[in-house]
């Protein structure tokens, strides 16, 4: 009986060492197996992942940092430090890259090319790459016929494949990748180039999104510096026309030059807002014959330059004519030049060398006698006067000295010239800027362009000659810009 349930006791226990030993052999896929209780438990090794996959994760971590966008860095700079990794390690030996901007492609990068020798700019659609970034899919042309290309600028190659590859961020073409391969592209290669256009996209369209901040940013600074200027242009502007004012006030206005000189005519035309002509009319009483009528002078004076720096030289002439003539009752015109030559040279420090702007001046005084004759004095400073007398234009030329400007002829003599006239016979007195007025082909009216029409213009009224000699400047400047200040000024005795 013992013996029996002895049997049946070692038969149990060796079935729950063999349900044991069954059990440590066939733990559930997700329990950990314990060697002993005092121990870390170790997780299961993990299968291998396939070789491809090796090769991909390994090259493609190396290609993360290549393709990296540093701040601040330059599409062609990326793109040609990817291609100068990317192309030799999958066995081609040429390559371009391009950027999509609105509806067409530009060419940002190349590897072993002479980029000045590739199309820049490709519209989409045109050309295989066009096509490619068109319709999103790669294209891969093998052995195509007849295709070689030159290495090293002497040996030229046959071309065994051209892979053209979209770049896509969210299904939309940033850019495209060709490269030229001499001998055929294995599957790895091709398999890697292909996983790695989504990278490139991704940082194409980081380039693009930069290249539109950059931009965005120096329009901005363009506006506010267009705001900018627009406010000092409008400032300076206001001012200038102030200036305006200021200068028309210090020359006679037509009501003062029809109070004088019954028949005239004006062609005044500043070359910008101030001008560096100017003319000038005053009448001073005759002391030692005060019962006759007011000896009156008149000049046409071109100062140095134009625009603003003429304006002030203008400025200190009117006054320094005013003071010589006015105040100090100077009614020699040679002295009268001596002493306004003197009175600029002082003003502007030139014994000191310190400038050299001066002015041109046709000055005319205008006696009027008993028997109804006009005795004209001229004198000039570089400028001619014109007169009509007996239907024929004469000319009178003034000295070779200009008022100011050089300081060797500061003590030089002018010199008066005398013609005496009749009522009806007219005066014309001019700065040069007349005769210099520029057509398109830059070529002047000319002097004896415009001698001939003073000559023509006497047959009419004096409007009728302002509207003549008006209408032939228009007709030879034909909208070209002044080169300079125009002043002509036409009196009828």
């Amino acid at each position: 009986m013992r013996t029996s349930e002895s049997q049946k006791t070692e038969s149990n226990i060796s079935k729950v060492r063999n349900l044991t030993a069954h059990k440590r052999t066939t733990q559930h896929p997700f329990s950990t197996v314990y060697k002993n209780s005092t121990k870390t438990p170790q997780p299961k090794t993990a299968e291998p992942p396939p070789e491809d996959d090796l090769y991909f994760y390994k090259n493609w971590a190396r290609f993360a940092d290549i393709m990296q966008v540093q701040p601040e860095q330059k599409s062609e700079d990326w793109a040609n430090h990817l291609l100068r990794h990317l192309v030799p390690f999958v066995k081609g030996f040429q390559a371009t890259l391009y950027i999509k901007t609105g509806d067409s492609l530009q060419l940002i990068g190349g590897y072993a090319l002479n980029l000045g020798e590739i199309k820049s700019t490709i519209k989409v659609g045109e050309n295989t790459i066009g096509q490619v970034a068109k319709y999103k899919e790669p294209l891969h042309i093998v052995n195509p016929q007849n295709s070689f290309t030159t290495v090293n600028t002497t040996q030229q190659v046959p071309i065994q494949g051209i892979l053209t590859l979209p770049a896509l961020y969210q299904n939309q073409t940033q850019g495209v990748l060709e490269i030229l391969f001499y001998q055929p592209i294995c599957e790895k290669h091709h398999q890697f180039l292909t996983q790695i256009m989504g990278n490139i996209g991704t940082n194409l369209c980081l380039l693009a999104n930069a290249q539109l901040q950059q931009k965005n940013e120096e329009l901005n600074e363009q506006l506010c510096a267009s705001e900018e200027f627009r406010k000092l242009h409008s400032y300076l502007t206001e001012g200038l026309s102030y200036a305006s004012h200021i200068q028309s006030a210090m020359m006679p206005g037509k009501l003062n030059l029809e109070g004088i000189f019954e028949d005239h005519f004006l062609i005044y035309e500043p070359k910008d807002i101030v001008s560096g002509d100017f003319y000038w009319v005053t009448q001073v009483t005759d002391e030692l014959h005060p019962q006759r009528a007011k000896i009156t002078f008149v000049a046409v004076v071109d100062c140095t330059g134009h625009g603003v720096p003429g304006a002030f030289v203008s400025i200190i002439g009117v006054t320094l004519l005013n003071e010589i003539v006015n105040q100090k009752r100077m009614t020699d015109p040679a002295l009268i030049l001596k002493m306004l030559n003197n009175g600029v040279r002082t003003r502007l420090k030139q014994s000191q060398g310190k400038n050299k702007d001066g002015m041109d001046v046709c000055l005319c005084k205008i006696e009027e006698k008993i028997d109804g004759c006009f005795l004209v004095t001229f004198a000039g400073a570089k400028r001619p006067l014109y007169y009509i007398q007996d239907k024929l234009l004469q000319k009178i030329k003034g000295d070779r000295q200009g008022i100011g400007g050089d300081c060797q002829f500061g003590n030089h003599c002018f010199t008066n010239k005398q013609i005496t006239l009749s009522a009806g016979d007219r005066l014309f007195l001019s700065s040069d800027g007349y005769k210099d007025a520029a057509n398109p082909r830059r070529k002047s009216l000319g002097q004896k362009k415009m001698e001939n029409l003073l000559r023509q213009g006497h047959k009419g009224s004096m409007t009728q000659h302002h509207q003549q000699l008006l209408r032939a400047l228009k007709t030879h400047q034909q909208g070209t810009a002044q080169r300079d200040d125009i002043t002509l000024l036409g009196i009828q005795l």
